[in-house]
């Protein structure tokens, strides 16, 4: 039977330590470019840690609320849709960077986006919670959870945010699988998706570049490969131990924005391969404790819950790293817990307190 437990105090612990580590590599990342342009090295340092109280606080909020009535439709499709709502909404913004995936106001700005992969966990658990144990089993999921998923890619990739319709997608595939839905799924589902992603990288100039820079960055180092060169440069740089925290060359105007998508380049470059493969263990404790929390989860939905905000966190790192080792095109996605970014912090610490809410519940005799 379930039992009300303490949660699990070596995922949090693991999920506080990345979080204060992110503070760390921001400050030694950003410090010289704040303040070559704002005069403040403190000035992304103190945004992060606003941010991260923030999360903190809205993490907290979810553990305390008992996850059983977060599968409520209310909740389940009211998250869901209104994240939609302001994704689409965010379109008919000025743009930023060239691309509309924010709202400011003042210092403050806020990407539905990241919103709406909280939106999307809770939904497809939902759907397979409710719809898998019935008659046809994991089957009659399949085209619910892939509407939903696509639903949302769709409307980010007229932001235009690729990475994050990617993280979509593979967010469902990856519940999908968890549930049990067979190979012939996700290869009808690969047919579909890749063809309609390489038409619409191809769409844009600049895709098309950073796609085929992507097979030979050194065509054009000065242009589409810049990036991934620059990248490269630092973590091999770094060698096994590092140049020392503080210590990195390439964030001094060389590698663009070190303190958001590439922060991982930084952490090789100062902390060498031990401080980069640490840095892939704890998401792999990260992964261990999320899906342990899921295999102990009382009922169906706890489970999925668990599980997709389990993917949610490690997919984003996945293929956050890749691209910082060349391994993936260049795409703008942050490093969960550890990049620059309110909005990735909030919604990463949302997720975080989904999974430490379903693990205070296990059914005895289960396990891990």
């Amino acid at each position: 039977m379930a039992r009300k437990l303490a949660s699990d105090k070596v995922l949090f612990v693991a999920l506080t330590a990345l979080s204060l580590f992110g503070c760390v590599m921001i400050y030694s990342a950003s410090a010289v470019s704040a303040a070559a342009v704002s005069g403040n090295p403190y000035r992304y340092l103190l945004k992060q840690i606003a941010a991260l109280a923030l999360g903190g606080l809205a993490a907290f909020a979810v553990y305390r609320i008992d996850y059983r009535r977060l599968a409520s439709p209310w909740i389940v499709y009211g998250a869901y849709g209104v994240a939609l709502l302001l994704c689409g909404a965010v379109l008919f913004r000025p743009p930023i960077n060239a691309a509309r995936r924010w709202f400011s106001a003042g210092p403050v700005m806020l990407q539905p986006s990241e919103l709406l992969k909280i939106g999307l966990v809770l939904v497809l658990a939902s759907q397979v919670a409710s719809k898998s144990e019935k008659a046809g089993g994991v089957d009659r999921v399949v085209v619910p959870c892939a509407v939903f998923a696509t639903l949302a890619a769709g409307v980010v990739l007229l932001e235009p945010d690729m990475g994050t319709a990617v993280c979509y997608l593979v967010l469902c595939a990856v519940v999908l699988w968890l549930a049990g839905a067979r190979g012939r799924v996700f290869a009808i589902g690969a047919a579909a998706a890749v063809p309609l992603l390489a038409a619409f990288a191809f769409s844009a100039s600049y895709r098309k570049a950073r796609l085929l820079s992507f097979w030979n960055p050194e065509a054009d180092p000065l242009g589409a490969g810049f990036q991934a060169l620059q990248s490269l440069i630092a973590v091999g740089a770094g060698g096994w131990f590092g140049n020392g925290l503080g210590g990195s060359r390439q964030k001094l105007f060389f590698l663009p924005y070190p303190h958001t998508d590439f922060i991982f380049a930084i952490v090789g470059e100062e902390l060498g391969f031990v401080g980069a493969a640490a840095l892939v263990l704890a998401f792999g404790v990260i992964g261990w404790r999320g899906l342990r929390a899921a295999r102990r989860a009382p009922d169906a939905f706890g489970a999925f819950l668990a599980a997709g905000a389990t993917a949610m966190i490690v997919v984003q790192a996945a293929i956050n790293m890749s691209v910082v080792l060349a391994l993936m095109p260049t795409k703008g996605l942050p490093l969960p817990f550890v990049s620059y970014g309110g909005s990735s912090l909030v919604a990463s610490w949302l997720a975080a307190g989904l999974i430490l809410n379903v693990s205070q519940h296990e059914v005895e005799g289960r396990e891990a």
